[in-house]
Parts: C-alpha cells; sequence; structure tokens
C-alpha cells in the first residue's frame, strides 16, 4: 500500500478488514437467529409432548417393564412396526398413556390396563421388547436380534446367540500368538 492511497481505497478491494467484518457479522447473525429460536422450538416441543405418540409407547414401556433406560431409536422401530402391524395402534396407545400415574407399579399398571380393555396391548408391547418381534405369527416383524431384552438377564455371562459366536466377522481378526501368556492364561 503505498502512502497517497487511502484505507478506504483498501478496504473496498475485499481484504483482511471485510472479511473481518464480513465474518462477525455472520456470526452475530447465526448467534442471534439461535438465541430466537430456543424458546419457540421448546415451545413447538412441549405442545407436541402431550398427544406424542411414540412418547406415550416410551412411557407405557418404561412403566409396565420398569425399564426406566429405553432406547429411543429401536423404540421407533417397535412404534413403526407396531402400526405397521396393528394399524390401530395409535390410536390405542393414547389411552394406554394415559392410565400412566406417578411412580405406578408395573403390576398396578397392568391391573388398570385390564380394566380398560387394554391388558392384550400392554402384552404384546412387553413381548416385542422382550423377542425383538412385532407379533407371533409367521408374519411378525423382527425389529431387533441382538438388542431384544431377553438376552439382557445373562449378558454378563453369555453372549446372545448366533452362528458365529465370535461377533460378525470374527474370522478377519488377525490370529493371536500362540507363545503368548495372555492367550494361555485366558484358556
Amino acid at each position: 500500500m503505498t502512502p497517497e492511497q487511502s484505507n478506504s481505497d483498501y478496504d473496498v478491494t475485499g481484504t483482511d478488514t471485510n472479511r473481518r467484518q464480513f465474518l462477525k457479522n455472520s456470526l452475530i447473525i447465526t448467534a442471534g437467529c439461535l438465541v430466537t429460536s430456543l424458546p419457540f422450538s421448546s415451545l413447538a416441543q412441549n405442545t407436541a409432548s402431550s398427544a406424542d405418540p411414540l412418547r406415550a409407547f416410551i412411557r407405557v414401556t418404561q412403566t409396565i417393564t420398569e425399564h426406566k433406560q429405553v432406547n429411543a431409536e429401536l423404540a421407533a422401530h417397535f412404534f413403526n412396526a407396531f402400526v405397521k402391524k396393528v394399524p390401530e395402534f395409535t390410536q390405542q396407545i393414547t389411552p394406554l398413556g394415559q392410565l400412566i400415574q406417578a411412580d405406578m407399579s408395573a403390576v398396578t399398571f397392568a391391573e388398570k390396563a385390564q380394566a380398560a380393555g387394554l391388558r392384550d396391548l400392554l402384552q404384546q408391547i412387553v413381548t416385542a421388547w422382550y423377542t425383538g418381534t412385532v407379533g407371533n405369527d409367521y408374519h411378525g416383524i423382527l425389529v431387533s436380534y441382538q438388542q431384544a431384552w431377553m438376552y439382557r438377564t445373562v449378558s454378563d455371562g453369555l453372549v446372545v446367540p448366533t452362528y458365529c459366536g465370535n461377533g460378525p466377522l470374527w474370522w478377519t481378526a488377525p490370529v493371536p500368538d500362540a507363545n503368548s501368556t495372555a492367550v494361555i492364561d485366558a484358556l
């Protein structure tokens, strides 16, 4: 830059000052948009959650099985399989979810479901989570084999039974050194 050239000419050419100003303004606009959208998104989530059948399905699962940690992605797969298998499932899960009260035991919930005529649906939900399939006939929908809850009770001592007990592609791992003391100790 020559002494005769002013700073204003330097800025117009699109060099450092303009880039910095552009990045600063972009960051301010992005942060402003993010901050202003937060209250509205939480409001939308709160209004949708009260009538959301998937959330009701997860609450029903947590209450009847007394498992507080439920995989939401797997629950969505089960829910979709139920909707496919039982067309009126969405309408049935909402009244079942409305039976739930705070700190309700599974036995009390099952009794209330039986009184409301929804015990069979409740039994289908429990069976699905433990077997990994929706439906008990040969047209059933397999949702999850490895994550079926029937394997949870013995997961500390047994692997999920498959034709390759060491896991998928176990033969691609390098062969352990036969002279290693760790291999001998593991036997």
